[in-house]
């Protein structure tokens, strides 16, 4: 029997959140790397993972980054299998906000997973660290990703304009905002 991961939020019976932690990375990568052409239309940091050692760097990273209190990265398990990452790769204290990023595996999409995934976190978010803010950013075009603060209630804050270089070209960010006071969860 393997040993418990260090933080475990059991959302349902099927979902479950991981911290992503260095024992992960070979699957990880793998999962990336059986998505790459899907998650590399919106995810520009698909090209550097090239590896089980860039990703296992990453993941040492974000833990370094989590024991600071900078972010939080979880893996997605569903029914006991990873099929995605889901966190907060910006806490910003100064003000009180959070930013949740998410990706998931083209073969899990449909099932509510990241709608799930999300409130969960917007939960923690408010409860465990007292934010006052729950931001998305995305690119205008990702529709399914957009779909998922629209369907919780966020507020489309603003469109910025070539925010994000993806690949080739600059792409249009939306930013999405929720409040505390706000939340219905």
């Amino acid at each position: 029997m393997g040993r418990a991961p260090i933080l475990c939020m059991q959302i349902d019976e099927d979902l479950q959140l991981r911290l992503l932690e260095t024992c992960y990375a070979e699957e990880y990568y793998r999962l990336i790397d059986r998505n790459r052409t899907h998650l590399g239309r919106w995810m520009p940091w698909v090209k550097y993972e090239n590896s089980p050692e860039t990703t296992k760097a990453y993941i040492h990273q974000s833990l370094v980054h989590f024991a600071n209190d900078e972010a939080m990265q979880t893996s997605i398990w569903y029914r006991g299998q990873l099929i995605g990452s889901i966190g907060f790769p910006r806490l910003h204290w100064s003000d009180r906000t959070a930013e949740i990023g998410y990706w998931l595996d083209a073969e899990a999409q449909g099932r509510g997973v990241i709608t799930r995934a999300c409130r969960a976190l917007i939960n923690y978010a408010f409860e465990r660290y007292n934010m006052n803010k729950v931001e998305i950013h995305t690119a205008v075009g990702n529709v399914r990703s957009r779909a998922v603060p629209e369907r919780l209630g966020f507020t489309l804050e603003s469109i910025i304009p070539q925010h994000q270089w993806l690949h080739d070209r600059y792409v249009d960010v939306v930013i999405y905002g929720l409040f505390r006071r706000d939340w219905q969860g």
